[in-house]
Order: structure tokens, then C-alpha cells, then sequence
């Protein structure tokens, strides 16, 4: 039986033909290395993975797969990317929200906590601590806010699995430990949800 195949010549390759061709040099080990690695380099998989996941959260029964693919994905770019993933994983703020507080499992809230964490310690660092980027970053910073508060980002420090002094050493905030990170946790969050837009 033939199957009637398109064929794609050179000047009607879009985005998703590119987006299929790496991953399909992902094969055959280490995949998920490989994948998770290149996957953030597509506007295309990006943006529609946001999308799925928004959509996701307001079905009646969200899909653990969906959810957690999703997360995977949205913390492997701000590992990634860290400096530019604040103009796009702000989008999703409500969904990690949703995530971290309202759904069952416990690996979804982990995901959810550790995306929540890295976010916003991209946001502190380049916000908050960088001189003269407070008129461009002051809307990132009031979006986070609208969702996120100070509980919010203790809840997710103290999840189970969490390792949250890697998570802000990674991004050139070093806690310390005992008193002295409770004390300097407290000034940075006392920074940030005071935080003015210019």
C-alpha cells in the first residue's frame, strides 16, 4: 500500500521540520540529555509547550504527564537560559501557582517549587540587584507578585526534595547556612516583594 507522503523541498521547511529533525538526533542514548537540551532552542516547542500548559490547568482533570513534561521543560530553560527565561516563563506564572498549590502529586509540586524558586531568584539577580534595569524588569517583578507571595516562596524552599541553597548558589546568591541564611532569606525577600518599578 502506498502512503501518500508529502515532500517538504528546501523552501517549504518551516520551524516544525527543524524542530523534528533535532529531535530525532536526540536517538538513541541519552535522550532525555540531549532533548531537553536542544528543545529550548525552538520558539516554536517553547511557546506551545506554555500553551498546553495553561490549557491544561483549566481542565476539569489535569494529565500528571502533561503537567510534569511541562515542568521539565520550563525548569531545564531557566537552568539554561537563565538571563533571557524571565521574558518567557513569567508568562506562566498562574499555572505554577496552580501547580504548587492546587494539584495532588508530589512530584508536580516539586517541579512546580523548584520553577517557582528559579524564577525568582532570575528575577532577584537581574531586577532587583542589577543596577539600572528596574524600568524593564519592574513589570517582571509585579507579574511574579500578582501570584507569588513571601509564603510562597518559603512553602517551595521547604518542599520535600528541594535543595534551595543550590538553586540560588547556581545563580550567584550564596545563602549561607543556619541564622545567617535565615537572616539574608529574610532581607532578599524583604528587597524583592518591596521591590518599585521605575
Amino acid at each position: 500500500m502506498d502512503w501518500p507522503i508529502r515532500k517538504l523541498e528546501e523552501d517549504k521547511r518551516d520551524n516544525f521540520y527543524y524542530l523534528m529533525e533535532d529531535i530525532l538526533s536526540c536517538f538513541p542514548d541519552r535522550f532525555e540529555d540531549r532533548f531537553l537540551g536542544i528543545i529550548n532552542d525552538h520558539l516554536i516547542a517553547k511557546e506551545a509547550t506554555r500553551q498546553i500548559l495553561m490549557n491544561e490547568i483549566k481542565q476539569k482533570k489535569p494529565r500528571f504527564r502533561i503537567l510534569a513534561g511541562a515542568l521539565i521543560l520550563q525548569n531545564s530553560f531557566l537552568r539554561q537560559m537563565q538571563r533571557i527565561a524571565m521574558y518567557e516563563v513569567i508568562e506562566i506564572v498562574p499555572a505554577l501557582k496552580f501547580c504548587f498549590r492546587s494539584v495532588p502529586y508530589k512530584t508536580i509540586k516539586k517541579l512546580s517549587a523548584e520553577a517557582i524558586l528559579r524564577l525568582f531568584c532570575t528575577l532577584y539577580l537581574e531586577c532587583v540587584l542589577v543596577p539600572g534595569r528596574k524600568a524593564e524588569c519592574g513589570q517582571f517583578v509585579s507579574q511574579f507578585r500578582r501570584f507569588l507571595t513571601v509564603k510562597d516562596i518559603i512553602d517551595a524552599m521547604n518542599t520535600d526534595g528541594i535543595f534551595p541553597n543550590f538553586i540560588f548558589e547556581r545563580h550567584g546568591i550564596n545563602l549561607g547556612y543556619g541564622k545567617e541564611a535565615d537572616n539574608k532569606l529574610s532581607m532578599i525577600l524583604k528587597e524583592f516583594f518591596a521591590f518599585k518599578e521605575s
